[in-house]
């Protein structure tokens, strides 16, 4: 007996359903155990979804030279983050425009965007780095940011839902809407408010308020990533997570997040208590 259209699409729901499930079974007790337990594993976390990352990513630019400029680009990022644990600063971004250039330089119109995405994903990684390993505070610094990310993807998906109204951003993200977006500001306030709370018996108001700016970083990485594929005119950035799509389609809010983080941190000295 041929089954229905109708059943085909349910039983693909339930196959893909039961991938993400057993898929984040997996990562996350990895992914949080990382963040416990700091260096090298974090440094490692960091590093192989990272390069994962930027395979994906020039897999879309550059397909020809994906390759080479992988292989090019977890060098250069393995350099730049041994000598950020090892102190020597000066150089960290050095080896990272290096990979960035051999992008460039190969054939293709979009090896501009390609090099981009290369120093985009570095300098996550880095602050990533900086923020978990080398701040006094890490692992509660790196424990807000992610619960932020995540309190503002839920709060922009529930409100987004429930509420509705205008668009965000329909040409890159038909379901996106201002509601969501308010949505996940304010859930992200919250987790800042809490964050807080729990760790210095007081909510710090500086924080309650970047964590709902950093909400909107969230919300602009995740929009750029939209546009990125709809660019290429591909539904996932590659299919290395079953049922989940690419490391880029679950971690895009995180690449903004981790560098506009670290720049309040380090230069203004924003301090969770």
């Amino acid at each position: 007996m041929v089954q229905s259209s109708e059943a085909l699409r349910q039983e693909d729901t339930n196959s893909g359903l039961k991938k993400r499930i057993i898929s984040a079974s997996v990562m996350t007790p990895v992914a949080v155990a990382a963040v416990w337990f700091g260096s090298p594993y974090f440094e490692l976390l960091i590093f192989v979804f990272s390069v994962g990352m930027m395979w994906e990513w020039t897999r879309m630019c550059v397909p020809n030279h994906v390759q080479s400029i992988s292989v090019v680009c977890a060098v250069a990022l393995g350099v730049s983050m041994l000598l950020l644990a090892t102190g020597e600063y000066r150089f960290v971004a050095l080896s990272i425009v290096v990979a960035a250039i051999t992008a460039a330089l190969r054939p293709g119109k979009n090896r501009i965007l390609a090099a981009f995405g290369i120093v985009y994903i570095s300098v996550a990684a880095i602050a990533a780095q900086w923020l978990r390993v080398t701040h006094d505070d890490g692992l509660l610094m790196i424990m807000w940011l992610f619960f932020l990310v995540w309190a503002t993807d839920t709060g922009a998906y529930v409100f987004g839902k429930v509420i509705g109204g205008p668009k965000l951003a329909p040409r890159f993200s038909p379901k996106k809407t201002w509601a969501g977006l308010v949505g996940g500001m304010l859930c992200a306030a919250l987790i800042g408010g809490l964050i807080t709370y729990f760790s210095g018996d007081a909510i710090l108001v500086s924080i309650v308020l970047a964590s709902a700016a950093l909400a909107v970083i969230a919300q602009i990485g995740d929009l750029g990533e939209s546009a990125l594929k709809r660019h290429f005119k591909v539904k996932d950035s590659s299919n290395l997570i079953p049922g989940h799509g690419g490391l880029l389609d679950r971690a895009d809010g995180m690449l903004s997040v981790f560098p506009v983080a670290f720049a309040i941190v380090y230069f203004i000295g924003l301090s969770l208590r």
